[in-house]
């Protein structure tokens, strides 16, 4: 539907259907292109199944919610911390204003979106102590493996 018919329909106050289903590859984060329930092609390109597949192979016809339901299992995976360099966690809290402070942060810039609640995720990094070999404490700086919500981040430092 153009944006004229879009308009004229608002106006004459018709409902306008809203895409039900898209083409995803399985695994990946993203959809590829809705498609129009009156028409069966999708929005942005027009493509049908065939020319779809020309461009994307792996592509199947999924409902949203179900591409929904299969990314947040993705985004949910257990936390994770991985050692990184100091020079590399001050590079990455001085990359943007971080959101949180304290024994850690997260970058201000969202990595994606909850595809569940539509929260914004974010880049999570912490600082604890831990000694050396020669039992010298100093600061062990990690990175999380997986972007998350302000909350997840603000339950997980206490």
């Amino acid at each position: 539907m153009s944006t004229a018919e879009k308009i004229i329909a608002y106006v004459e106050n018709e409902r306008i259907p809203e895409p039900t289903e898209c083409y995803a590859v399985p695994g990946e984060n993203h959809i590829i292109d809705v498609i129009h329930p009156i028409t069966g092609l999708t929005v942005y390109c027009q493509d049908t199944l065939e020319s779809m597949l020309l461009r994307y192979p792996g592509a199947i016809r999924m409902t949203i919610e179900a591409f929904c339901e299969a990314k947040a299992i993705r985004q949910h995976s257990p936390i994770t911390w991985a050692e990184i360099t100091e020079e590399e966690y001050y590079e990455m809290f001085e990359v943007l204003p971080p959101i949180i402070r304290g024994n850690g942060f997260l970058v201000s810039e969202p990595w994606d979106h909850d595809a569940q609640t539509g929260a914004p995720r974010y880049g999570a990094y912490r600082r604890r102590r831990g000694h050396d070999a020669q039992s010298k404490e100093c600061g062990i700086y990690e990175a999380a493996n997986r972007p998350m919500t302000v909350k997840e981040f603000t339950e997980i430092q206490r």
